[in-house]
């Protein structure tokens, strides 16, 4: 495992990781507010390939990349903890800012395969944000992992902050110019990271395995964790997804409003992460304050379809609250737990898990927005609920991870 020579190369490493984060998310984000319009609207040659429903399109888009980060995250933080953290995540940054542009030829010429083919490309070199996680890991303790964690999530929300603010805004000259606009903050963040820094990262870790994330699986006690954070990650990602669907449909909303409810939604995910979640951390351990984000985004989520457009901005917030503390405090809590394993092949696999749920939540929610797009969201609150119910009985009841990531408190 890397430790950092002192306080402040660590404070200069996790600073570094946390620009890199916060640009290379703006870019992926990027793109975030034109899709659920392109395809709603049906005028794109996209949109009628082979003609097939736009709707099942939409879902097919949606799926293909998060496939791609399934397949890039199950080894590209296997192969950080073998070949170094610093040159992995610059060169699979540029295989993004390449993917990127490939995209936006596509787009542009209405060619649906080579869309689709680059947007698996995209995603099969974005599974690099298990590297940022795994940095986060190696800087503990001189920098407490939880308070790290909650950094760099914060990092990543504005990002889709400042990614769907623009790329509403350059939506109007065209989707082209959007995706050539992301691989270009992508392309930046490749040459920062090779530049910034530090070659102490290319370092291999001690307890590095040149093997997939999907090993980790062999363990019985982190199948049930992985199982608990796929349901999870299946209900945010079933509403990360169709929320911006569920706003045209129903509130008639375009790229701007879409932007400005995501900016709205990820302002609060900030304040939590960085306001927030230092005093949870005082005050609750790991297992707690995670159940508690995870009740607070389930119960939010399955009352959003029942209010109206200004009321449902109060569920918005206790859902980016809940997204935050669940996301500053589980990744933390199963990191404690399993310390004496690699770390990038650990956050590697939280993130293939989260990418898995992707998928399943564009087919799932694909076939629920056949009927009504709300019964997609009430059905990713549901699943969220089954997470809480699983990890209350996996960590309270059954001690599964108890006795190795409990430490009374999260700041000890």
């Amino acid at each position: 495992m890397h430790k950092p020579q002192n306080e402040q190369t660590a404070k200069s490493i996790l600073g570094i990781t946390l620009l890199v984060t916060l640009i290379s998310v703006a870019g992926i984000a990027l793109p975030y507010p034109i899709l659920a319009p392109l395809f709603a609207e049906g005028t794109s040659p996209l949109t009628q390939f082979l003609g097939l429903p736009k709707e099942l399109l939409f879902g097919i888009v949606l799926a293909i990349y998060p496939l791609g980060i399934i397949i890039g995250s199950s080894v590209i933080g296997s192969l950080s903890d073998h070949w170094g953290r610093r040159r992995i995540l610059g060169y699979t940054l540029i295989g993004t800012a390449i993917s990127y542009g490939l995209t936006g030829i596509a787009a542009v010429s209405g060619d649906f395969l080579l869309f689709i083919l680059a947007r698996l490309l995209t995603g099969i070199c974005e599974g690099n944000i298990a590297i940022a996680r795994a940095i986060a890991a190696d800087l503990h303790p001189t920098i407490d992992k939880t308070r790290s964690f909650s950094l760099i999530s914060a990092m990543g929300y504005g990002g889709y902050l400042l990614g769907p603010l623009a790329g509403g805004q350059l939506a109007f000259a065209g989707p082209g110019l959007v995706f050539y606009c992301a691989g270009l903050a992508c392309f930046l963040c490749g040459i920062l990271s090779f530049w910034l820094l530090p070659k102490s990262l290319d370092k291999k870790v001690l307890n590095a395995e040149a093997k997939s994330s999907f090993v980790l699986l062999k363990d019985p006690k982190l199948r049930r964790f992985f199982t608990l954070y796929l349901c999870l990650t299946l209900g945010v990602n079933i509403y990360y997804e169709f929320y911006p669907l569920w706003l045209v449909n129903i509130h008639e909303y375009g790229p701007i409003g879409i932007s400005w409810a995501t900016i709205f939604l990820t302002s609060c995910m900030i304040l939590t992460s960085v306001a927030f979640n230092p005093k949870l951390q005082r005050r609750y351990s790991h297992a707690q304050a995670g159940i508690l984000g995870m009740m607070m985004f389930a119960f939010a989520l399955l009352f959003v379809p029942l209010f109206s457009s200004i009321q449902f901005l109060v569920c918005f917030a206790l859902m980016g609250a809940g997204i935050a503390i669940f996301n500053g405090f589980l990744p933390a809590y199963i990191s404690t737990a399993y310390a004496h394993r690699a770390q990038g092949q650990l956050m590697g696999m939280l993130v293939t898990i989260f990418c898995i749920g992707n998928v399943l939540a564009a087919i799932v929610g694909s076939l629920l927005s056949l009927i009504q797009v709300q019964w997609a969201l009430i059905c990713g609150a549901f699943v969220v609920l089954i997470a809480c119910a699983i990890f209350y009985h996996g960590h309270f009841k059954a001690s599964l991870w108890y006795r190795e990531s409990e430490q009374t408190k999260a700041s000890e």
